[in-house]
């Protein structure tokens, strides 16, 4: 019992090394990292001791490490995926959108909703001339993480 204690205890180190100072090595797309190396020597130390403390025998002690340690390298990797997958994602140009003032807007601040699928929540905003709540905008420049808009009657001369 003693091997699977050691095993579990240094998955468990693992896993605290690759919370707190990120991924020490990670090969073939992410399903030999430290996370999942880590999670699966928990899994097998945990679940083999598991087995011996209830008095199995040793033999089902290792099926059992071995079964819980290929399903938490498999699951850590197809998660790791996932989650790349979803911060890869590309974001898109967001000047010369159309969209709506939610609320006043001035030199320093106000509120727009963008029409775009992406756009679901509104964007801090600023204008170089007030826009009431309401009025039609259109992005003229992006500024740090807030936009400059001015009003399509505006753009349009009117």
């Amino acid at each position: 019992m003693l091997a699977f204690a050691v095993i579990g205890g240094f998955g468990l180190l693992l896993l605290i090394m690759s919370m707190t100072l990120g991924e020490i090595f990670d090969l073939f797309d992410g399903i030999i990292s430290t996370t999942a190396v880590g999670a699966a020597a928990t899994l097998f130390g945990a679940a083999g001791a598991i087995v011996l403390l209830n008095d199995g025998p040793l033999l089902l002690a290792y099926l059992a490490g071995s079964l819980l340690g290929a399903i938490g390298i498999i699951g850590v990797a197809l998660l790791a995926r996932k989650m790349a997958s979803i911060t890869d994602a590309q974001p898109h140009e967001v000047i010369g959108l159309l969209g709506v003032a939610t609320t006043d807007i001035n030199n320093v601040v106000g509120k727009v909703q963008l029409n775009h699928p992406n756009e679901i929540n509104q964007r801090l905003a600023f204008s170089s001339s007030p826009i009431e709540q309401g009025t039609p905008i259109a992005v003229v420049a992006v500024v740090g993480d807030r936009i400059r808009v001015a009003s399509t009657s505006e753009l349009n001369g009117v």
